[in-house]
């Protein structure tokens, strides 16, 4: 379908054209993309655009319609049929129908002529742009803000282009201005207001650039009269600091003469009567994590803009691949502010591209070679923030610098906190309402709650005059006290909120709560208030999964706490949870973990804290369980079980029998497992988490009843377990009680039943970085399980796949489960603790596929060594109610005892399993086994 947008900068010609030709009422600028009538835009498709500048640039001549297919649909196959269609909305749009064909003939069979006398004129020849010709070069990343200017002029008569200093405003003006110049009668008028330091000279000196002789006492009168016949677009540029005089006059004209148009340039809007705002925002950067090409790079406006002006200041440069990601940066460093781009780009010949950027923490000092054109508060970064800041009153600036301190995005109440000194919230609410309005703070459209930020550039420039006021520690210790408040909030909401919403409302105050501790804990911090911080703040480092980082503050925080008897041994006692689990998610169930959390037993038992000995005989359960250390995992559910005799509680309730289903179905009592798991699943509102890393209880409970169920011989109910709690993690949306999930029941279950394909999927969703659950512990597991789907799927590839995990460093329990999935895959740790007669949920296929293992070896000991193997296995599994291990052992068995020439005793040992399991769609092992039952002797 054929874009029936409205034609313009976006949709760039095919050639430069900077020339306007005039036909009848009608005014085209092919450069612009812009048809005008009688001064108003028309509307065109961009295909009838591009066929009608083909026409109007050989107006009197036969265009061909090969000629015009080639050029609007190059390299396409179109029927003829489009064109017409075209031609009729092109017809449509100049009134062409109505007037008889007074434009665009056609000629039967061949094409079509543009038959109206055309007129053409430079468009920057034009009286009006002659002083400002010379400033207009190509601008990035503008035109759809040009287009939207040039569209409102015509139909509003007033428009303020609004930004903060160095964004563009005037480019943007003064190439609107050009573009639209030819549909003023008496052209365009620019009038510079920044060299003025009163009000009371702004209409003198607009009359006197307009030539006309007012009287001193009241110029103003006499500029509206004069313009009151006039038809001109009139350009006030940079008004901020005249900005009451300028509205005035603005008004006035308005009202006084109806066929002047206003455009002015602010950095904030002059709030007039009619006045409609076009706000300027920064040029876009790519994201940090963007893996791009330099060519790739010229997508972005910032970056074209470096490139450009970097190319400009030195032509010897040849940008490489490899320099892309260090422009990126830079351009992001500097906040897509084009001035500061410019300002850097001509500093990259004598720092060198990395140079530059190392150096940009103190870009005051080295963005100081602007154009010796440029006006002079241009000609330096510095010099154009300090033009902003010079037109401040008193609380304004003490706000800003204030915010000087803040690292991303800030509420109302941080302004709240940071602001003045005995000043009503109303009045910080004034100050900060007019630095957005002056284009000195951005609105962060981000979440639902309403955010602020400082552009990096303008916030190193606060926090310079923050220093020099003297007020830098009472800033900084105000704003820890913030977060301090801030992190106790968000830490309450990781357990309601799912983390995708999490993150949009509290992802980037790490920024924040880093800075906050980095004061706190340095030498002229608050070592009390650096403990508080750390332990309230543990929760969003977690959710952040930036646990290394979090480790250094717990360690540091705790070494505080040791020293000061004032310190509340409960937030000890958080600390001490938060670093064993940091430790653990950071190098898996070392010893240290279990040390820092038998430390925390101490303190929790001194408190007599059920809810924080609950948390912590869980994770030294669960830990104790990743390692294979049944004993000390069943030790840990009993020292569980005793504190939920002694003290009554849901949670805790939940609790044990979540983590007494585990621990009966890891040390092969299913049945008693199958008791506890149904009854975890009635509770169903408890969470328990390590901060940020949330396990939900549903859900880990159902990954331990999947694979209970699977192991008692229900394996369709186990994976409609699986489908079912799938689509409850979705609406859960917490990626690593998901992941949990995944690496514990869902896995499994699916390549246990022979389902590849649902494997595959479980494994794909593991690994999906959107999801997020690869950026936790879980990448390990899924890692192993990418492996294994390889093993098992590529054929006479798979001896790779199967070297690859015998090389992969894997836990116990790891361990345990790659040995369920192919008796290929047998680890000789597990072989070695069931040798050493240390039964578990795996052992009886630990047996199964060391007798495997043995036939596959041909040796003549080999049959005789494998019986007793795969009837242990039998007796083990029948002990432990584990029907899908006990048929696997019993299809081992079968087959051997087929090959022993004794078929009839297979098919009772086969029979007697078979029946035993759930109806239902066969699984494959159901598959073998049935497919063996009925072979002939």
């Amino acid at each position: 379908m054929d874009d029936v947008s409205a034609a313009g900068p976006s949709s760039p010609p095919q050639e430069a054209n900077d020339r306007v030709y005039a036909f009848g009422d009608f005014r085209l600028a092919p450069g612009a993309r812009l048809l005008s009538r009688n001064g108003a835009p028309v509307r065109l498709g961009a295909r009838a655009f591009d066929i009608l500048i083909a026409l109007v640039e050989r107006a009197g001549e036969l265009v061909g319609k090969a000629e015009l297919f080639e050029r609007v649909w190059p390299g396409l196959f179109v029927d003829e049929s489009s064109l017409r269609v075209q031609i009729a909305a092109l017809r449509r749009a100049l009134g062409d129908a109505a007037a008889g064909g007074r434009f665009i003939a056609s000629v039967p069979g061949r094409g079509y002529s543009f038959v109206a006398e055309v007129k053409d004129q430079d468009a920057l020849a034009h009286p009006a742009n002659q002083d400002h010709a010379a400033r207009l070069e190509p601008i990035f990343g503008r035109d759809d803000v040009i287009q939207t200017v040039v569209w409102r002029l015509p139909l509003k008569r007033f428009v303020t282009i609004a930004g903060p200093g160095g964004i563009g405003k005037t480019s943007v003006a003064l190439t609107a201005a050009t573009w639209i110049a030819g549909n003023y009668r008496d052209g365009v008028r620019v009038i510079d207001l920044s060299p003025l330091t009163s009000s009371r000279q702004v209409a003198a000196h607009i009359a006197s650039l307009l030539r006309i002789s007012a009287p001193s006492a009241d110029p103003l009168q006499t500029l509206v009269a004069y313009l009151s016949g006039r038809n001109l677009l009139l350009v006030l540029d940079n008004c901020e600091h005249v900005v009451t005089a300028a509205t005035e006059i603005a008004e006035q004209i308005r009202a006084a003469a109806p066929d002047v148009h206003l455009l002015t340039t602010s950095r904030e809007p002059l709030r007039a009567r009619g006045e409609w705002v076009q706000r300027l925002e920064p040029l876009s950067f790519p994201p940090a994590d963007a893996r791009l090409s330099i060519e790739d790079l010229r997508a972005f406006p910032s970056c074209q803009l470096f490139l450009e002006r970097w190319a400009a200041c030195d032509s010897a440069i040849d940008p490489k691949d490899e320099d892309a990601p260090v422009v990126a940066e830079i351009c992001r460093k500097l906040d897509g502010l084009p001035l500061a781009i410019e300002l850097a780009a001509a500093r990259a010949p004598l720092f060198g591209l990395r140079g530059l950027r190392d150096r940009l923490d103190d870009r005051f000092a080295i963005l100081t070679k602007g154009r010796r054109s440029a006006a002079p508060r241009h000609r330096t970064l510095m010099a154009t923030i300090d033009w902003s800041f010079e037109t401040l009153n008193d609380a304004e600036k003490t706000l800003w610098r204030r915010l000087g301190v803040v690292r991303d995005a800030f509420t109302l109440e941080a302004a709240k906190t940071l602001g003045l000194n005995g000043a009503e919230p109303l009045c910080i609410v004034d100050a900060l309402d007019s630095l957005v309005e002056k284009s000195l703070v951005t609105i962060d459209a981000r979440g639902e709650e309403r955010r602020y930020r400082l552009p990096e550039s303008l916030r190193l420039y606060a926090l310079d005059k923050l220093i020099e006021s003297g007020e830098l520690e009472c800033a900084r210790r105000r704003h820890a006290e913030y977060w301090l408040a801030r992190s106790v909030q968000a830490g309450d909401a990781w357990i309601e909120l799912p983390t995708r919403d999490w993150l949009l409302a509290n992802g980037g105050n790490i920024a924040d709560v880093r800075a906050a501790l980095d004061w706190a804990l340095g030498p002229t911090g608050d070592a009390l208030l650096a403990i508080e911080l750390t332990a309230a703040s543990a929760p969003i480092w977690f959710k952040m999964l930036m646990i290394p980082e979090l480790r250094g503050y717990l360690e540091r925080a705790l070494e505080l706490a040791a020293q000061n008897d004032a310190v509340d041994p409960r937030l000890v006692l958080r600390m001490r949870i938060a670093l064993a689990h940091a430790i653990y998610h950071m190098m898996g169930p070392v010893a240290a973990v279990r040390e820092v959390l038998e430390t925390a037993v101490a303190i929790a038992e001194r408190l007599d804290d059920a809810g924080a000995l609950t948390h912590i005989f869980w994770a030294l359960s669960g830990c104790a369980s990743v390692i294979g250390d049944y004993d000390a995992m069943t030790r840990d559910i009993g020292r569980l079980d005793a504190l939920r005799q002694r003290r009554k509680g849901e949670a805790i309730q939940a609790t044990y029998d979540r983590m007494a289903a585990l621990g009966a179905h890891l040390t092969g009592s299913n049945e008693k497992a199958l008791l506890h798991v149904k009854a975890a699943l009635t509770h169903t509102a408890v969470r328990i988490g390590d901060g940020g890393l949330i396990y939900d209880h549903t859900l880990a409970t159902k990954a331990h009843y999947s694979r209970i169920l699977w192991a008692l011989g229900r394996p369709a109910t186990a994976l409609e377990v699986i489908d079912g709690a799938i689509a409850y993690a979705l609406r859960l949306n917490q990626p690593f009680a998901f992941g949990y999930f995944l690496v514990l029941g869902a896995c499994p279950v699916a390549l246990w039943s022979g389902r590849l394909d649902l494997f595959g999927q479980y494994v794909a969703s593991l690994l999906d970085e959107s999801i997020g659950i690869p950026l936790t512990i879980w990448r390990k597991s899924g890692e192993i399980y990418r492996q294994t789907q390889r093993f098992l799927t590529q054929g006479e590839k798979a001896d790779e796949a199967r070297r690859i995990l015998g090389e992969m460093s894997v836990t116990p329990s790891q361990a345990e489960r790659l040995s369920t999935f192919d008796w290929r895959l047998l680890r000789p740790e597990c072989l070695a603790e069931a040798a050493a007669g240390r039964i578990n949920w795996s052992t009886p296929e630990v047996l199964r596929a060391q007798g495997e293992t043995l036939l596959a070896g041909g040796n003549e000991t080999a049959r005789a060594e494998a019986e007793p193997l795969f009837r242990r296995a039998i007796a083990i599994s029948r002990n432990q109610r584990c029907l899908a291990w006990e048929l696997r052992a019993t299809i081992s068995l079968a087959r051997l005892r087929r090959a022993d020439g004794d078929p009839a005793d297979a098919r009772d040992l086969l029979g007697s399993v078979i029946d035993r399991f759930e109806p239902g769609p066969d699984i494959e092992d159901l598959r073998i086994a049935k497919e063996l039952l009925d072979r002939r002797p």
